[in-house]
């Protein structure tokens, strides 16, 4: 069975969508997601004309972090016939839970199908990530000249081809082939759904190697597996000689999880304990602001990452800037954009330059009829931008209570829900600035709280300039009046909301989480 190596990366990048800081019983809903009947309706290739299904193989294996059991993955080989045709599609799924912060589980669904002809070809391939209520479908379709990208059913992309490529790691195609011996290695091509492109792929063959797969020893081969899906990617397995695998280690540079081979009985078991993401992710603060709201201008010394990562900060807006460069460290200063309602333009703008920052996407869905109404409501009459993004910043700090057990939501469910943590209030003012015609877009970083630091996201909105408007942590100049963002906000990098945020998130933190080092150096506050 061709190993899911894209299966295992999108459960990680799910995590970066739930690292901002600041249900239902799953073993009732597998059997009927996984059930034959429902693998082949949920294709619509396969809807009309089956002559004949068949399963081939079914395997089960339980996932862990930090040695706490955070969930299952369940993988399926079935070959199917039409119109006399022989195709075999692959079924993966895997589900997780994990905490923010202490608070309830949040559970991620994703699920990989990938079809191929009976030689073998890559023919199409889902991926469909579901938390809480919103999810997220990545689609690509194999023609002979070319690929078809697509999120549901938009073209994104279409890329020409000429090698041959995989959908995940083809182990039954390195055996039949070369077969398996210390030292050996294999270079392969993998389609990345997340930067719409071929990706080189290393597979190396350690050697054997006795190893316990829950209390029994077993004598499997140890591989390797490394690229880079818009973030370097390692996979360690060990497998027997029909490359089936009884345990990998997966490693993304910021998390590591463990997938051990099981019963399906003993996969579905859900453990008690709660694995936190988010506590690997905090940066401990060497000052204490007891009014992190009030400060105006911070001077930081970042450290533990390359001196490129802090370059390709953004730093167009006046927000932040480049001080120093060290040796072993850089010097930046944040400060508060204090934006005064005279220097506004006027709204809705026809500015070609701002289209992408207009439009209705998969999680931003301005075109709504609720929201737009909603968004009217808000705004009233109001000609000046500044003033109407700033309505738009009170109704949502007021009318989203602040709740971390909540996944990536879309504004629709937010609208509809009223909850969530910084992500929710960043989707939901964006689309409500997008439904009346003010440019909006997400800021992607890290803030102050409590005497950490965590990742948050807040919007920026344009109003004549980029200006960030938290609608969480709403702060107030006290000699102007105006909102600003503090500047404990240091910003990584920032997003459309739209199919590509997660390569957008992944690239803004991939490289930071767990080594990013500060030091605050001064700091002004606002009396």
């Amino acid at each position: 069975m061709e190993k899911t190596l894209k299966l295992a990366l999108f459960l990680f990048l799910s995590l970066f969508l739930i690292l901002p800081f600041l249900g239902n019983d799953p073993r009732a809903e597998i059997h009927s997601v996984n059930s034959e009947e429902n693998l082949i309706k949920s294709d619509p290739f396969f809807v009309v004309g089956i002559e004949e299904q068949e399963k081939d193989s079914e395997s089960w294996m339980g996932i862990y972090m930090g040695g706490i059991k955070v969930g299952y993955s369940c993988s399926k080989e079935m070959f199917l016939s039409k119109n006399g045709k022989r195709f075999k599609k692959n079924t993966s799924e895997s589900w997780m839970k994990v905490s923010r912060l202490g608070g309830n589980p949040i559970e991620i669904r994703t699920m990989q199908e990938a079809l191929y002809d009976a030689k073998g070809k890559p023919w199409e391939i889902q991926v469909s990530t579901k938390m809480s209520e919103s999810e997220t479908v990545m689609k690509a379709e194999v023609r002979p000249d070319k690929i078809v990208f697509k999120s549901g059913e938009k073209i994104i992309k279409e890329l020409s081809y000429e090698e041959d490529f995989f959908f995940g790691i083809p182990v039954e195609k390195i055996i039949e082939e070369g077969g398996l011996s210390p030292g050996k290695g294999f270079d392969f091509k993998i389609l990345d759904l997340l930067s719409y492109s071929l990706v080189e792929c290393r597979f190396s063959v350690i050697g054997r190697e006795d190893v316990l797969i829950l209390g029994e020893k077993m004598n499997l081969w140890h591989v390797k597996t490394e690229t880079t899906f818009v973030i370097p990617i390692t996979i360690e397995e060990w497998i027997d000689e029909s490359g089936e695998s009884w345990k990998s280690i997966t490693e993304t540079g910021f998390l590591t999880s463990t997938s051990i081979r099981m019963s399906k009985e003993k996969a579905l078991e859900i453990s008690d304990e709660n694995f936190d993401i988010a506590f690997s992710s905090i940066i401990r603060s060497n000052m204490i602001f007891e009014n992190p709201q009030q400060v105006q201008r911070v001077t930081f010394k970042l450290s533990g990452i390359p001196h490129e990562t802090i370059e390709n900060f953004p730093f167009d807006d006046g927000s932040q800037e480049i001080l120093e460069v060290r040796d072993d460290s850089t010097l930046i200063q944040t400060s508060s954009v204090i934006f005064k309602e005279k220097d506004a333009v006027h709204f809705p703008t026809g500015d070609e330059i701002f289209r992408e920052f207009l439009r209705a996407t998969v999680f931003c869905q301005s075109d709504d009829p609720g929201i737009k109404e909603v968004a009217k409501e808000i705004v009233g009459n109001e000609q000046n931008s500044w003033r109407a993004a700033k309505k738009i910043a009170e109704w949502v700090s007021k009318e989203v209570t602040p709740n971390y057990d909540v996944g990536f939501a879309t504004a629709k469910e937010i609208l509809s829900n009223r909850e969530g943590d910084c992500s929710e209030h960043t989707v939901l003012m964006v689309a409500l600035c997008r439904a009346v015609g003010i440019p909006a877009r997400a800021a992607v970083g890290i803030m102050y709280g409590g005497g950490i630091f965590a990742y948050h996201m807040w919007p920026e909105v344009y109003v004549g300039h980029w200006i960030g408007l938290d609608a969480k942590w709403l702060a107030m100049d006290r000699k102007s009046g105006e909102y600003y963002t503090d500047a404990t906000h240091i910003k990584f990098g920032r997003s459309n909301l739209d199919e590509n945020i997660f390569k957008e998130m992944v690239q803004a933190v991939s490289e930071i989480i767990g080594k990013l080092r500060l030091e605050i150096i001064d700091y002004y506050q606002d009396k």
